[in-house]
């Protein structure tokens, strides 16, 4: 068993089942969420992929300028730093091209999850955005008051907090939901038998045709 095949099965971001459930599903609670937590890890692989495409091409760029300057140079010294030098790039562009494989493997699965959540959700205007937003809000805040009975027994200050920043009307009707124990009882019930929604396993394929289109250069 030689190192390169141990440090391939090394994946420096996530596996798909953190990507699908430790990501998007926990993150997001209802599917809107989802879709909105979706779009974020989306988004941070798209910047970052652009990122890192440029400074392959730049590595690119020097690799080739000191195999210039090696064949040119004559002095000693100079040489053998410009040797040092060629030999630490190579190892940098190994570390990025491993760096953009698994950025372009989560970028994909997050692109599966935002065009499958889409297709749930549908157009978005700005009144249902509005109106998604304010559910998954209270979705998010209904599991915190939950969380906090479970793990302390009382309702905490972070949710409380969150929970006085909201509309008047939603304060109201989130609070009925721990003023007796009867209530508190059916917010947990609810808890364990609410409705999950998952990520399917298999998502039809990114078809990109090349990095551009990935990456919107030049408009495309």
């Amino acid at each position: 068993m030689n190192l390169k095949q141990l440090l391939d099965d090394h994946q420096t971001g996530m596996s798909q089942f953190q990507d699908d459930f430790l990501v998007t599903t926990r993150a997001g609670g209802t599917l809107y969420g989802q879709y909105k937590q979706a779009l974020r890890e989306l988004y941070k692989r798209f910047r970052g992929l652009r990122e890192l495409i440029c400074k392959d091409e730049r590595l690119q760029v020097d690799i080739d300028e000191l195999k210039d300057k090696i064949k040119m140079e004559e002095k000693v010294f100079d040489l053998r730093r410009f040797k040092i030098d060629y030999k630490e790039k190579i190892m940098l562009m190994e570390e990025s091209e491993r760096a953009i494989k698994d950025t372009k493997r989560e970028f994909n699965r997050f692109y599966q999850q935002a065009a499958y959540l889409k297709e749930q959700i549908g157009e978005l205007t700005d009144e249902k955005r509005h109106q998604l937003d304010i559910e998954m809000w209270e979705f998010k805040i209904k599991e915190m008051i939950v969380i906090d009975l479970l793990s302390t027994g009382k309702v905490g200050n972070v949710t409380y907090e969150f929970l006085h920043a909201c509309p008047k009307e939603m304060k109201i009707r989130m609070a009925k939901k721990f003023k007796n124990k009867d209530e508190m009882d059916s917010l947990i019930a609810w808890y364990y038998h609410k409705e999950e929604y998952h990520i399917p396993k298999d998502l039809p394929k990114v078809e990109f045709s090349n990095t551009k289109e990935m990456l919107l250069i030049n408009g495309k």
